[in-house]
This record gives C-alpha cells, structure tokens and sequence, in this order.
C-alpha cells in the first residue's frame, strides 16, 4: 500500500499569499511594525516546513507532552504574565511577547483528536476534562475569545468524530444552560459591556461600541473597489483604534473595497475546499479529526474577526489569521498549516471512499 509523501505546494502558496497580503495591508497601518511581521512570517513559514519534516510517530509522541506544557504555561501566565489592557494574558521576554493560549488551542486539537478515536462515554468525559482545564485558565486571564474557540474546539471535533447524536444533543443543551453562569459570575464588566454594545451599538456608541462603528464607516467607505492603498482616511487618519490587529479587516475594505475582501476570503475558502478535498484519502481518522480542528479554528477566526468588524458578532479580539499583527498567533498559524501539509503528505490513494 502506497503513500503520497508529495508535498503540498498549494495549500503552503496560499498561506505565502495570506502573508503577502497581510504584510501590504499592515504596512499602510503601521510601518513601525511590518519588518517585525515580517520576521514572524518567516519563522511561520519555518515552523510550517519543519512541522511536515517531522516523523509522524514523534509528532504522536509529543501529544501528551504538548498538552502538558501548554497547561503549564497557561497557569503560570496568571502568576508571572505581564498585564496588558486589564488582561494576563501574556509573557514578555527581552522585548518579545508570548501568548499561552495560542499555543493550547492546537494542543487541544492533537490531543482531543487522539481522545476521539474511540469514540465512547469514557472517551467524552476525557475529552470534556482535558477541554474545561485550559477554558478555565484562559477565562481567569481574562480571555472570552478564546475560551470560545476552545469550547468551539471540543464541539467540533466531538461532532465529526462520529459519537452518536444521543449523546451530543444533551451536552449542548447542558452547555447552553451554563451560558447565564458565566455571562453572570465569569466575565468581567468590559466583557459584558462588549457583549451589551453588540446587542445595542447606538447606546454605547462613546465606549463599548466606539470601534465597531468606526471600524464599519471604515468598510463601508471603501465600495466596491476601495478609497485606493496608502491614501485612504482612515488608514491615513487612525481613527479606527486596533487597525492594525483587532480591526485589521476594517483597512482592507477601506483601501481595497467589497472585491479585495471576497479575494481574501476566496483564499481562505480555497484553503479549506483544499484540504476538505483529500481528505475522504487520508491515512487514518486522527489525521482526518486534526485537519477538521485546524480548518475549524481557521474559520472560526475568520468569520469572528471580519463579524466584529462589520458588527455582526462581539468584539473578542480574535485575530485574522495571518493578516492581523501578532507574533504568537501567526507562528502558531504556521504550524497548523504544518500539521495540514503533514496529513495531506500522508494520503493513501487506495483507501476507498465510505
């Protein structure tokens, strides 16, 4: 039985133009910060080439290893993190910042993936203790966020791992239950706050909603074809606060219009199509359950960033993926492309499809 070890040019170019694309659009944001970019999307790169070089039997090995140092370093976070805007959710060394969380979230996924292969109660139980122990440490940083995508996270991959509906539609209804627990006793005001100005932007205009509004007069300005690179307001102007990580998107239909933001989007999509393509050929289920977490993580922050930008969805501070600022958040991008071309390198060809 033959693999394809081929490596997958086409999935790592569309990442290279995510890249290329984000590095434009933050340089007519903030100049000061694009050769820092630059450099991380190096090291993303780096990380995604040396994540598919790696043995798959090592990578299997580490699951647990990962797992455990993610956790670690979310709780030291909360003791030894720097704060920043009211949250910890950061480490700052010689100048360089790191963020725990990013790094849990794709330890969750290679560690649930494996978890759901067997597909019983005792294996959800797990998975549900192995999912609440980072959710708890994030949300005590705070990051509502991200708490979500890990929640996201669990659902996703319990849902495409096969487990009967019996079991899945009462863990929903006793989630949806928990939602009043922790608007009420786990968020903090200005995440409440953020939540309140999403369901009524007008009322708070002045505070909570401020950067949504000028982040959709921001989209809206740009048309169909965009207020031009370089020379649009409110990239000339900044007046729409976070432009250059949380409101990233708000530059892109300001300088480039409705049709430079459904050529991002096309990219993301083609990315997702790609993958979704090979893997009725995958190797075997764990490899299939982590491509669906990596997809689902990307579009997730896809479709969070660019609806808090036109103001369809709370502010969170989810970044978009290879396009906002961020250190952290773009090498762990990286290596999720890594684990992609990983699986993608080890279809089998003769695995008929179910």
């Amino acid at each position: 039985m033959k693999e394809n070890k081929k490596f997958d040019l086409v999935v790592f170019l569309f990442m290279v133009i995510l890249m290329i694309f984000g590095l434009l659009n933050l340089y007519s944001v903030s100049k000061t910060l694009f050769l820092k970019q630059l450099i991380w999307d190096f090291l993303a790169a780096f990380g995604a080439i040396s994540v598919y070089f790696l043995k798959e039997n090592f990578l299997r090995k580490m699951i647990f290893l990962l797992y455990f140092l993610s956790t670690i370093l979310l709780l030291a976070v909360l003791f030894f993190g720097t704060r920043i805007y009211g949250s910890i959710r950061w480490f700052r060394i010689f100048g360089v910042s790191f963020q725990p969380s990013e790094l849990s979230k794709l330890t969750l996924i290679l560690l649930l993936s494996y978890i759901f292969l067997k597909r019983d109660v005792k294996s959800i139980f797990i998975s549900i203790v192995a999912t609440l122990i980072p959710v708890f440490l994030i949300l005590k940083e705070p990051d509502l966020g991200m708490t979500i995508l890990h929640v996201f996270i669990w659902f996703i991959l319990l849902y495409f791992s096969g487990v009967s509906l019996k079991i899945i539609l009462p863990l929903i209804g006793t989630g949806f239950t928990m939602i009043p627990i922790v608007y009420f006793f786990f968020l903090k005001d200005y995440q409440r706050n953020r939540i309140l100005s999403f369901l009524n932007p007008e009322k708070y205009a002045k505070g909570a909603a401020y950067n949504v509004i000028m982040s959709r007069s921001a989209i809206g300005s740009g048309g169909l074809f965009g207020n031009g690179y370089l020379i649009s307001p409110a990239v000339k102007g900044y007046y729409v606060p976070k432009m250059e990580t949380d409101f990233i998107f708000s530059a892109i239909g300001e300088q480039f219009g409705f049709l430079g933001s459904i050529i991002l989007l096309s990219v993301y999509i083609l990315i997702v199509l790609r993958v979704f393509s090979k893997m009725k050929y995958y190797k075997d289920d764990y490899w299939k359950l982590v491509s669906v977490g990596i997809l689902a993580v990307f579009v997730f922050h896809v479709f969070e960033n660019i609806g808090m930008n036109i103001g369809i969805m709370p502010v969170t501070g989810i970044p978009l993926p290879f396009i906002s600022y961020g250190g952290t958040s773009t090498f762990i991008f990286g290596l999720m492309v890594g684990f992609l071309l990983k699986a993608l390198a080890l279809v089998d060809k003769s695995r008929k499809v179910v």
